[in-house]
């Protein structure tokens, strides 16, 4: 992908954020619960920087 982004990383990402929070509700899981793993895995999953 080349150029500047139509719209904000924000922007991107919230649909999918709270798509994947109504699943896992869906599943059985606690929004407190999805939101605490999701912090975590952020905090210490090594996600590579890919220079974007």
């Amino acid at each position: 992908m080349t150029g500047t982004p139509v719209q904000s990383a924000a922007d991107f990402l919230r649909p999918r954020v709270q798509t994947l929070i109504r699943e896992a509700e869906a599943a059985g899981y606690s929004r407190s619960r999805v939101l605490a793993v999701l912090i975590d895995l952020l905090d210490d999953t090594d996600l590579e920087d890919t220079g974007q």
